[in-house]
């Protein structure tokens, strides 16, 4: 069995039913990586501390190459800072669009359903980020079914610089239909941040009420190559905050909004 456990500046891989023979490490300067520390913690029990530049990761790969245990940690990003108009240019921002096909999600109260917003959003969304530089990936560009464990798969291939996956919140039958506001979701720690700060950012610029962020081990927050949230952009079960999500020019303020807090972020990450 292996664990890995990120935290503020360091990232800890520990191996059970080992015995460490390690005499040696080579270790050479490279942007993530300050140090490297090893300790047998307990019988059968080996632990690497792998200590960080920087607090801001970017996504590890964790596999074997024949009876090697290979960890790659990425790199922080190269923003390309010639042209000042495209401040994002060097990134590659991979935008999952939720349900979809036999998948309707939420329903509004006119029928519209939520894989329709996601997917709208998302392509407003994914406009505003390619015109601030950044090459833009869709899970989904049309109605089509895509299962969770396919979309993870997605984001771990791609290896992007971030992972958005966009959804509308609801509540069942019986739920308060007064509930809204905009929310966000992370589960590693190397997506706090910029869940934190897209929360934050949006609700203040758009003057959205927030419901709040939140960790929780969903699917699409739980890919490990890229920082990954998941956004939901207000309840369809509201009528008062449906109708924003069914007006195309509120749809357009939320992901300009959401465009400047990804770009606000990435600009402070990457100092």
């Amino acid at each position: 069995p292996i664990t890995l456990e990120q935290g503020t500046n360091t990232l800890t891989l520990t191996l059970y039913n080992t015995t460490a023979q390690t005499d040696i490490i080579r270790f050479n300067d490279n942007p993530t990586v300050s140090r490297l520390d090893w300790k047998q913690t307990s019988p059968g029990v080996v632990q690497y501390v792998f200590n960080l530049k920087s607090r801001q990761q970017w996504g590890y790969k964790l596999r074997y190459q024949g009876s090697n245990l290979v960890l790659s940690l990425r790199h922080p990003p190269k923003l390309d800072k010639s042209n000042p108009l495209k401040p994002l240019a060097g990134t590659k921002i991979l935008l999952d669009p939720g349900h979809g096909g036999k998948d309707p999600g939420a329903v509004g109260p006119n029928g519209y359903t939520e894989k329709e917003a996601n997917l709208y959003a998302s392509k407003l969304l994914a406009n505003e980020l390619a015109m601030r530089g950044a090459a833009v990936y869709l899970s989904r560009e049309s109605d089509k079914f895509i299962e969770l464990s396919d979309r993870q798969t997605i984001i771990d291939n791609l290896e992007p610089t971030l992972a958005l996956s966009v959804h509308h919140n609801s509540l069942p039958d019986g739920g308060n239909p007064d509930t809204k506001g905009f929310s966000t979701f992370w589960y590693h720690a190397q997506a706090q941040s910029l869940a934190m700060y897209l929360h934050n950012h949006v609700v203040k610029d758009t003057g959205r009420p927030s419901y709040g962020v939140f960790w929780d081990n969903l699917a699409l927050a739980r890919p490990v190559s890229s920082p990954s949230v998941l956004l939901e952009l207000g309840f369809m079960s509201n009528p008062s905050e449906f109708e924003l999500i069914a007006t195309p020019a509120e749809q357009q303020k939320m992901a300009k909004s959401i465009a400047d807090g990804v770009t606000q972020w990435m600009l402070a990450a990457t100092k």
